[in-house]
C-alpha cells in the first residue's frame, strides 16, 4: 500500500529530523519541529523475549560447569572448564546489555514507505527512543509502512486526525488534533498517550507505542 503523502514531503522532514532529533537518545530534545508529528516508540518484544531465553540458557550452563569444577574427578580438565565459564559469563554480560538497550526501546528504523536515512543522532547513528514521524496536512489520514533496521517485513499503520492552523516557531503550520490509530500490523499497539485529557492534544504531544 502507497504512502498518500508525497515524498518531498518526507524528505524534507528527513532534513528536519536532522536539526531537530539529533539526540541519543531522543527524548524532548531540541526545538519543536516545525511540521506537525506524532512520537513513535517501538519495543522489540520478539527480539527480548529471545534475548532473555537466551540469558536463561547461559545462566543453567554457568550453573553447571560450575558444578564439574566442583568434581575433584574433573582436576585435569580444571584450565579448561574455567575458560568455558569465562566465554559463557562474557556471553551472558552481553546478552544483558542487550536486554537493557531493547527494554529502553533504543531501535533504528531503516525506511518509512521506502524512504531510507530519515533519522540522525548526535553521534552520526540512527538509533532512537522516540522516532518524530511527519503528519501529512494534505489530508486527514496518514499511512505507513514502517521497517524496522535488520527486519525483513514492515509494518503498516493508518492514522486519522483534525487539521487545524496554529503558529510554531514562527511559521503558520498545521497541527492535528484527535489523533486516531485506524489500522496497524504490530504486534500491540498503546495510543495516543501525551497529555491529559488527550482529547486536547496535539500532534506534537501525542505519543504512540508499539510492540513487533
Amino acid at each position: 500500500m502507497k504512502f498518500n503523502t508525497p515524498l518531498s514531503f518526507l524528505k524534507i522532514t528527513a532534513l528536519a529530523a536532522i536539526l531537530f532529533t539529533a539526540c541519543e537518545p531522543c527524548y524532548d530534545c531540541g526545538p519543536e519541529n516545525a511540521y506537525p508529528y506524532f512520537n513513535l516508540s517501538i519495543l522489540n518484544k520478539t527480539s527480548l523475549d529471545t534475548l532473555r531465553t537466551d540469558s536463561s540458557a547461559l545462566v543453567a550452563e554457568i550453573k553447571a560447569i560450575d558444578n564439574l569444577i566442583k568434581d575433584p574427578a574433573n582436576a585435569p580438565i580444571i584450565d579448561s572448564l574455567n575458560s568455558e565459564k569465562t566465554a559463557s559469563q562474557q556471553s551472558l554480560t552481553y546478552i544483558k546489555n542487550l536486554i537493557t538497550t531493547t527494554k529502553n526501546r533504543l531501535i533504528s528504523i531503516h525506511s518509512i514507505n521506502g524512504e531510507e536515512g530519515l533519522f540522525i543522532n548526535q553521534n552520526g547513528g540512527d538509533s532512537l527512543t522516540r522516532f518524530k514521524i511527519p503528519i501529512n496536512t494534505n489530508t486527514n489520514e496518514s499511512e505507513y509502512q514502517i521497517q524496522i533496521e535488520g527486519a525483513n517485513f514492515e509494518n503498516y499503520l493508518k492514522i486519522s486526525y483534525e487539521l487545524s492552523d496554529t503558529v510554531l516557531n514562527s511559521k503558520i503550520t498545521k497541527k492535528a488534533s484527535n489523533l486516531q490509530v485506524i489500522t496497524h500490523e504490530f504486534e500491540s499497539l498503546i495510543s495516543p498517550r501525551g497529555c491529559t485529557p488527550i482529547i486536547e492534544c496535539s500532534s506534537n504531544e501525542l505519543q504512540i507505542y508499539v510492540e513487533i
